[in-house]
């Protein structure tokens, strides 16, 4: 009896099935202390498969109400990690959220897809689910209310295009002022005011905006560059406010302040042309009484080319304009420079600048306007995000905030960027007009009359 109870024990050992390793998700909090309300908050998403990786895991664009999240496209960091005795490899993802508000927020749980070789030579689909991370944003401390925006280091730099100390009536002057930031993203850096004195005006372009761009110095962080072109209207010494902004330190928990000192610009009369002193020319040779045959001749044949090239230019000119101009107008209302207006007007804090800003963007995409291009979209957070803009903008008097354009811009760009990167062969956008000619493919030649 003893040993037949040791054999049926060895039978059950062999016969019981082994358990392959599977695929599994870990989140973390990267970032750490005390987080306020705007501060950039990491969170890092690592996803481990025994063995490879046949197909990059699916990372989903989260939504979490009263805040911005976004997944940089930046490259992802390879792991490899050993849980017992078993090798596997990982790659991790870090989400960006910047709470709008004070309280808690958690990083929902979601579904990521990915393949792997679970047996060697072969790819097997597989999902895991993301383990919910929750953090807690505090309000900014007294005093600090005003900054505006958080980051963990801030700087303001600039260059000029010209002498500020030598300048005529007349002449321009071009400014490039750029705010630098580490530990947030460009959309969230503010708007700088230029201001002008009498005598000089102003022309600002549409400022450019960039992340994971290097700093002065290692760091690697967002920008925001501000050009402008000052004209000088009347002579004086006339001096450009200082340029500041305002940012909380989240390091040392308290507000900061980014200056550029003021602008001095010094501006002279322009000269009078009529002091000007004439240039020493050589005396013309009195010419001749007649003109010789071949001079007659050559004079003639440039007056006929002239004449031919003047009407070639009458007749080619209109035409030229046409297509010019068409050039133009085709290159004002695409959609890249529809989106770069748009990002503009949703950092200008002007609502109804944006609001009509979006509506030529999904014009130049194809859409009838902004709802149909919500609708079309499929995804919750860019119909969540424009219905609350409209409610800001259209809905009853409240105080001012940009809290809605900035949840819209963060939902606009992770839609772009699904757009353009991932689902652009599935995505169908419908037309704002019908075609103009049907396809060829339903076009059939009419039958021929052989009665005649």
């Amino acid at each position: 009896m003893r040993y037949f109870g040791w054999l049926v024990a060895l039978a059950l050992l062999f016969a019981s099935p082994v358990y392959a390793a599977e695929p599994f998700a870990e989140t973390s909090l990267a970032t750490q202390g005390k987080i306020v309300v705007g501060q950039q908050v990491s969170i890092d998403v690592d996803v481990y498969v025994p063995n490879f990786f046949t197909s990059p895991p699916q990372f989903p664009l989260l939504d979490i109400p009263n805040a911005i999240v976004t997944l940089p496209d930046e490259r992802a960091q390879n792991l490899v990690k050993s849980v017992s005795g078993e090798e596997y490899s990982g790659i991790r993802r870090t989400y960006f959220i910047i709470p709008q508000i004070a309280g808690e927020f958690t990083l929902p749980t979601a579904s990521v897809p990915l393949a792997y070789a679970k047996v060697p030579g072969q790819s097997t689909p597989a999902t895991v689910n993301l383990p919910a991370v929750t953090f807690v944003a505090a309000e900014l401390p007294p005093g600090a209310e005003a900054s505006a925006f958080s980051a963990a280091r801030a700087q303001l730099s600039e260059t000029i295009d010209g002498d500020p100390a030598n300048l005529k009536v007349g002449d321009t002057l071009v400014r490039r002022v750029t705010l630098f930031a580490t530990g947030t993203r460009a959309m969230m850096l503010p708007q700088l005011s230029f201001d002008v004195p009498d005598g000089v005006k102003l022309y600002r372009q549409a400022p450019a905006l960039a992340d994971n761009v290097d700093g002065s110095g290692r760091e690697r962080g967002s920008s925001r560059t501000e050009r402008v072109t000052y004209v000088m209207d009347r002579e004086g010494t006339f001096t450009l406010p200082a340029l500041t902004a305002t940012w909380f330190d989240t390091g040392n928990m308290q507000a900061q302040r980014a200056e550029l000192k003021p602008l001095v610009l010094v501006v002279k009369a322009k000269p009078a042309t009529a002091n000007a002193i004439a240039p020493d020319l050589p005396q013309a040779k009195e010419a001749p009484d007649r003109l010789s045959i071949r001079a007659i001749l050559g004079i003639a044949i440039t007056v006929l080319a002239a004449l031919g090239l003047a009407f070639l230019l009458h007749r080619l000119w209109p035409r030229m304009k046409r297509w010019v101009d068409a050039r133009k107008q085709a290159r004002a209302q695409s959609e890249p420079t529809r989106y770069r207006e748009l990002l503009a007007a949703l950092n200008s804090g002007d609502a109804k600048r944006a609001y009509s800003a979006l509506n030529l963007w999904t014009k130049a995409m194809g859409f009838r306007s902004a709802t149909d291009w919500a609708e079309a979209s499929n995804d919750r957070s860019v119909q969540d995000a424009l219905a609350g803009f409209e409610r800001d903008l259209f809905g009853p008097p409240h105080p001012p905030t940009q809290g809605s354009a900035r949840t819209l811009a963060s939902a606009i760009l992770a839609w772009r960027v699904k757009y353009r990167r991932r689902d652009r062969r599935s995505f169908t956008v419908t037309p704002a007009l019908p075609p103009l000619n049907p396809p060829l493919g339903n076009w059939q030649r009419p039958a021929r009359n052989n009665s005649m």
